[in-house]
């Protein structure tokens, strides 16, 4: 399975239900880039709120690491990826204070070569 594929999965396993998942035009260093957000339904005056994005880019340099390892190495980084969404999320606040006519708050998760190759 290619890195896409398994941070894509890790992804979907990690985030709450109904999370919405987008790719995203990678930037700088970046080989791969997701946002995902979801609805807060904490708010009567704004149902439609949704949480802080977040920004998870995987760097070129951890994408070469990934796609030049073995089969096995590769299972061992999907579970390090997974665990490391994991407690991202269990430390992260999805509220922001931001107006609706306002840009939503954008956090940045880093998967780097320390992580798929731990």
């Amino acid at each position: 399975m290619s890195l896409k594929e398994q941070v894509l999965q890790a992804i979907k396993a990690v985030m709450p239900a109904g999370a919405e998942i987008a790719s995203a035009k990678p930037s700088g260093m970046e080989s791969l880039k997701y946002n995902v957000s979801w609805m807060l339904n904490d708010d009567p005056e704004r149902p439609n709120k949704t949480s802080k994005v977040i920004a998870i880019c995987v760097s070129h340099e951890a994408g070469r690491d990934f796609a030049t390892t073995s089969a096995v190495t590769q299972e061992a980084a999907y579970k390090r990826i997974s665990a490391y969404l994991s407690e991202k999320l269990a430390q992260f606040d999805p509220q922001h204070s931001a107006q609706s006519c306002q840009a939503t708050p954008v956090e940045q998760w880093l998967i780097t070569s320390a992580i798929v190759l731990s």
